[in-house]
């Protein structure tokens, strides 16, 4: 008998609310295709969409499948009213909401949340700060947002905490103009508050970042499980973004403490963080998270799609591709500084720049340093393409230049379309690379010139990376193989039984080992193998509460290699078990 339909029908699909930041489904990057790849690679699974946005003029530039059952967005500005994008109330409500928004309100169930709020952005006490955002979250079901924020006894609150600050050397004293704008970050970072979290099974954001709110409250409100993934360390990313600002120092003192208090509330209360790539996983420790909830499930790609032309020619001049969005990050200035120097040793090149320009005025500023070296016809800048496929297929090598970066999908479109890369040695990009590409330091237009032009003068040498990394791209970096990691982590915590194994107590080390074996085993594709492992694992939990989410992790890897009964009977044996243990768990209350 074939137990695998009745297993699929048993477990009932997952719902999964993704919270996106600035990215899905309004604007292109890196972060974008991964959210897109993930609601449409998984079609057993519901997802609500709940996109953080700068403001409501933004247009959706993604084909949302028939598995996204709720695009929820959430500007921060551009409105007169915080409760403009509600759909949840109607204009009455929302009305009645403001009528009874009074002084006395606001003083009695607003302003104590409020002060362990501010309290918690000085304060290194995990926990503070997602109490008195779920508080908040609470009050602003019954109370109007902008009418609590106007009210005079916030502001005189808010002002006494900051000097109060101040005093202790938190920050210089700030002008007025600079304590009103602290004041204004803090109401429209908040307005994620103002929206009533939709109901789901999982909550995963897609950043440490304001959008993870959702996560945080939905955890202490509705007792949802909170996922974590990173692709940039979002922390680190601010640190840079705002110390290369104009800001004033009090403002950027301000920020800081702002952003590194919602980050590190993040990563303090997901239930298991899911990096894309092992350097943001110790980045994660740093800033104070669990080892054990750590779980790293690497960016994929699809190589039916990304593939070698059928024959790259040899040509002149050499083409060069990046892809990179006009940002800082991507520190485009040193790739043309470096093409240069490529020049300035008689090797011809051309240079093709895709991606959308995120910073104006960084553009301009890439716009006069190719008109100043005089590579107008070198260089050029061709904006955002739909076409990825097609454009690495016609790119003898492709380079990256960045100051930061996660696990960026560039590199891994790259391999799969075995086009030799030259990277700068940041974030995931070794881990990603191998020895399939060549590395250099980051803001060093000399070695990226010098690794360019190895390259460009050896077609051998290209074509042998680029094999190599095609090779290891299909090895490890393969879409179905990182689909299938989630597919899985959904399924684990959507059934409750997973909590035990992610929070394992010291005592199961020895069976941890057998795991973590059969995990590596899993992602170079030795199913057999890895649950040879997971049975050792099994035989030292002696029914503990671990075993049974080993059961179901045992279960689904049994179902795609096509031992349905033997699923069946784990998934059973999963169920006895964590049946047993809330039977004997009630009797012990």
């Amino acid at each position: 008998m074939i137990f695998g339909t009745e297993i699929e029908e048993d477990m009932a699909r997952a719902h999964v609310l993704l919270a996106t930041e600035g990215t899905y489904p309004f604007h292109p990057g890196g972060v974008s295709v991964w959210c897109d790849t993930l609601v449409h690679q998984l079609p057993e699974v519901d997802f609500t969409i709940f996109a953080v946005a700068m403001n409501p003029y933004v247009a959706v530039q993604f084909d949302l499948p028939a598995n996204v059952r709720t695009l929820l967005a959430v500007p921060l500005w551009g409105m007169q009213d915080p409760s403009e994008h509600r759909r949840d109330l109607s204009y009455s409500e929302i009305f009645l909401q403001k009528q009874r928004t009074g002084q006395s309100e606001v003083e009695n169930f607003f302003l104590p949340s409020l002060q362990q709020f501010l309290n918690a952005l000085v304060a290194d006490r995990p926990g503070l700060l997602s109490e008195s955002l779920t508080q908040m979250y609470r009050y602003f079901r019954t109370y109007d947002y902008q009418t609590t924020f106007k009210s005079q006894c916030v502001w005189d609150l808010y002002k006494t905490w900051l000097l109060g600050a101040s005093r202790q050397g938190y920050w210089s004293e700030p002008s007025v103009f600079e304590a009103v704008q602290g004041l204004g970050w803090i109401y429209h970072f908040l307005i994620v508050l103002n929206t009533a979290v939709p109901p789901a099974d999982v909550v995963h954001s897609s950043a440490a970042a304001f959008c993870g709110i959702v996560g945080m409250v939905s955890k202490l409100e509705y007792n949802t499980p909170y996922l974590l993934t990173e692709h940039g360390v979002y922390l680190r990313e601010q640190y840079l973004a705002i110390g290369r600002s104009n800001m004033t120092p009090f403002s950027k003192r301000f920020l800081i403490a702002l952003v590194k208090a919602i980050s590190r509330e993040n990563l303090h209360l997901a239930d298991q963080l899911v990096p894309v790539c092992a350097f943001n996983g110790r980045w994660e420790r740093v800033l104070g998270a669990e080892a054990a909830k750590i779980r790293v499930i690497y960016n994929g790609v699809n190589g039916a799609v990304f593939h070698p032309p059928s024959l790259r020619p040899s040509r002149t001049p050499i083409e060069i591709l990046a892809v990179a969005r006009i940002d800082p990050n991507k520190d485009l200035e040193t790739l043309i500084r470096a093409i240069q120097v490529v020049r300035s040793f008689n090797i011809e090149v051309h240079v093709r720049i895709l991606g959308s320009v995120s910073v104006e005025s960084y553009h301009e500023k890439i716009m006069a340093l190719i008109r100043q070296l005089r590579l107008q016809d070198v260089v050029e800048l061709k904006g955002h393409t739909t076409n990825m496929s097609e454009a690495y297929q016609s790119a003898d090598i492709c380079v990256q230049s960045s100051v930061t970066e996660a696990f960026p999908y560039s590199v891994i479109e790259a391999m799969m379309s075995g086009v030799p890369m030259v990277a700068t040695d940041v974030g995931g990009t070794r881990e990603a690379l191998g020895n399939t590409g060549i590395l250099v330091p980051s803001r060093d237009p000399a070695q990226l010139a010098l690794g360019i032009a190895l390259l460009a003068q050896d077609p051998d040498l290209r074509r042998r990376l680029g094999d190599a990394a095609r090779s290891r791209a299909h090895q490890y970096f393969e879409i179905s193989q990182a689909m299938q990691a989630f597919l899985r982590l959904y399924q684990r915590w959507h059934t409750g039984l997973v909590e035990p194994f992610f929070s394992a107590p010291t005592p199961l080390a020895p069976a941890l080992i057998h795991v973590t074996r059969a995990l590596a085993l899993e992602r170079i594709e030795q199913p057999s193998l890895a649950l040879q492992e997971y049975n050792h694992a099994l035989s030292l939990l002696d029914r503990h509460p671990a075993a049974a989410a080993l059961l179901i992790e045992m279960s689904q890897l049994e179902m795609t290699i096509g031992q349905h009964e033997q699923a069946y009977e784990h998934l059973l044996k999963s169920r006895l078990l964590m049946a047993t243990f809330r039977h004997n768990s009630s009797r012990a209350g």
